[in-house]
């Protein structure tokens, strides 16, 4: 691992030019990296930059799995799936070029507001369900669907546009050539109340009816304010989901 203050140098922060952008604001962190607020210089256009953090860029799996939720995104074209405009390095370190976009994740609205009416769930789900099954189509499997990862984007004209987010663990099946891009079938992927069985076991046996799971999964806690298995644990829940255990509501 490089000294600290490398490390320092490494790492976009406001004020920081990376090639044709501007970055202005840290938006959120997470264990990969540092999403912020940043500007095209040229074209005087705001956009956000997902960076991965210095530390990970000499681990291979960590850059594989960054650039492949470019990747993605990218082979998905569809109004309701966040745009990802290009890609790039600052000091060795890669980021993604995303559109910017003003609003809230379904996730806080959900906790602020409560169970919600069907007819709001349809306004936001019918969406997003469509955008799935078009990334489907595309041979992309998301398999980390989640209210965080469902943004309510503010549209000019005053609607709102939902978008799905985050294919950071994204599975791409390449029809042409009949492979998938490799994961470790030891490694656990996705968010455990949210995660298909199949999946829950093995990564690698997700498939699109893992993503059709976790919407299901999604549905109901915008119904009821609570997801079908609960826990004390993740390794709980994990273990409930298998077994086809679900939570009673009170």
């Amino acid at each position: 691992m490089e000294p600290p203050d490398t490390l320092e140098e490494r790492q976009l922060a406001p004020g920081v030019r990376a090639g044709s952008y501007l970055v202005e604001k840290i938006l959120g962190a997470g264990g990969m990296g540092h999403v912020f607020a940043a500007r095209h210089v040229g074209l005087d256009k705001p956009v956000v930059l997902k960076a991965l953090h210095p530390a990970l860029s000499s681990r291979q799996d960590a850059v594989t799995r960054f650039v492949r939720e470019g990747r993605a995104a990218s082979k998905i074209r569809h109004p309701h799936v966040v745009d990802v405009t290009d890609v790039g390095t600052h000091e060795g370190v890669p980021f993604l070029v995303m559109e910017y976009l003003e609003g809230e994740v379904l996730h806080h609205r959900l906790h602020a507001t409560g169970p919600m009416s069907p007819s709001e769930i349809a306004r936001i789900m019918l969406p997003v369900c469509d955008a799935v099954a078009h990334a489907h189509d595309a041979g992309v499997i998301h398999r980390d669907l989640k209210p965080s990862n469902i943004f309510l984007a503010a549209a000019p004209n005053g609607r709102e546009v939902p978008k799905v987010l985050d294919f950071g663990i994204a599975r791409i099946v390449d029809t042409q050539l009949d492979r998938v891009t490799v994961t470790h079938a030891a490694s656990f992927l996705g968010t455990p109340f949210y995660v298909a069985p199949e999946q829950a076991q093995s990564g690698r046996d997700a498939d699109a009816r893992s993503d059709q799971f976790s919407l299901g999964v999604i549905l109901y806690e915008l119904a009821t304010g609570r997801t079908p298995v609960e826990g004390r644990t993740p390794f709980e829940v994990i273990c409930a989901i298998i077994q086809g255990i679900s939570t009673p509501i009170q």
